[in-house]
This record gives structure tokens, C-alpha cells and sequence, in this order.
């Protein structure tokens, strides 16, 4: 493989990888949108009727964002 192939692969996998970055910020951004418990419990409910295997990126950024959310939780002192 040449200098200039091998670069033309790198430069290509950093647009990829680039451009999975930017795809992904803006789904977070509009899985932030749904904020209400009342909200989150329909996105779940909704995300329950396909395979994990479909909505694991999802479930894993709502994930997430509900920790992020929730205060920190210290069940072993009742708070």
C-alpha cells in the first residue's frame, strides 16, 4: 500500500469517526428534549416494542442523561 493510500485511509476513518461524533451529539440533544418522567415512561414504552439490539444507543444515552439528572442517591443512609 502506498504513503498516499494509506493516508487517504486515515483521512477517511477521521471524517467517519467524525462525522459518528456529530450524529450522535445531536441525538443526544434530542433525546435531552424529553425531560418529564411522564415523557421518559413514553420514549421507554415506545422503545420496548423493538429489539435491544435497534435501540441499544438509545437506552444507553437516556441512560445517561438520567444520571446526570437525578441527584446522587445514598440508599444505605435513607438519602
Amino acid at each position: 500500500m502506498s504513503l498516499a493510500e494509506r493516508f487517504f485511509l486515515t483521512r477517511a476513518e477521521a471524517v467517519a469517526r467524525k462525522a459518528a461524533h456529530q450524529r450522535r451529539r445531536a441525538l443526544e440533544r434530542e433525546l435531552a428534549d424529553y425531560n418529564t418522567p411522564a415523557q421518559r415512561l413514553d420514549l421507554e414504552a415506545t422503545l420496548d416494542r423493538f429489539p435491544d439490539g435497534v435501540t441499544h444507543e438509545l437506552r444507553d444515552i437516556l441512560s445517561r442523561q438520567q444520571l446526570t439528572q437525578s441527584p446522587p442517591r445514598f440508599p444505605a443512609i435513607g438519602r
